[in-house]
């Protein structure tokens, strides 16, 4: 892959806590995206910013913990959307499909995010180099994820959708909008129809598939 270069940064004056952590964070995402995890290191993220290596071992121990940051940030942004579309107006199923479609959406409006976030395999090479799964102990994936299950365990007992375990009724449910948001986001070339309604289609075959 590419990457992209950098022009050598001007040292930034100390203070400015929160815009410069912002600032680290999306120097790291360009760099994961360009250059790979591992060969992101600290210095060159501190170097994109304009910093020392040591001031930014003030906001973040490792990279590690900066894709954390990264992963965290998009749960929470993503859960802000789930919980919008738990409140839409309307039946129980109409509030899921409008979730399915909100997560989608959310995908593909910050596929840098959504990439590193859900796919961080592609940015990471086998053995020590390799980042922790991001997901691990995050609070608003697991969050977002329980709006998905209740959502279908509620239908289940609504008798609308065929009874089963609502957790792996859950997973199975992301993992057809994952792999459609992730073919959107890097294979769209190859697809011939309209992407709308590709994404159209896929959710009402989930729930289709779903229902008494």
């Amino acid at each position: 892959m590419d990457t992209v270069p950098f022009a050598k940064s001007v040292r930034k004056p100390r203070g400015q806590g929160a815009s410069r952590r912002g600032e680290i964070l999306d120097a790291a995402k360009r760099l994961f995206l360009t250059e790979g995890f591992e060969r992101a290191t600290i210095r060159k993220i501190a170097a994109a910013v304009g910093v020392s290596s040591a001031a930014l071992y003030l906001y973040f121990p490792d990279k590690d913990a900066i894709l954390r940051a990264i992963a965290e940030s998009t749960f929470d942004a993503l859960l802000d959307r789930l919980q919008e579309a738990e409140r839409h107006s309307g039946t129980a199923l109409e509030r899921l499909r409008a979730g399915l479609h909100a997560y989608i959406a959310f995908g593909l409006a910050y596929p840098d995010e959504y990439r590193l976030t859900f796919l961080a395999k592609m940015m990471a090479s086998s053995g020590p180099g390799r980042p922790a799964a991001v997901c691990e102990l995050v609070p608003a994936a697991d969050r977002s994820f329980d709006i998905l299950a209740a959502n279908i365990q509620g239908l289940m007992q609504e008798g609308l959708f065929v009874a089963a375990d609502p957790i792996l009724t859950a997973e199975a449910v992301w993992a057809g909008l994952h792999g459609t948001t992730a073919l959107l986001l890097d294979q769209a070339d190859h697809l011939g129809s309209d992407h709308d309604a590709l994404i159209a289609k896929v959710i009402e075959i989930l729930l289709r598939g779903l229902s008494v």
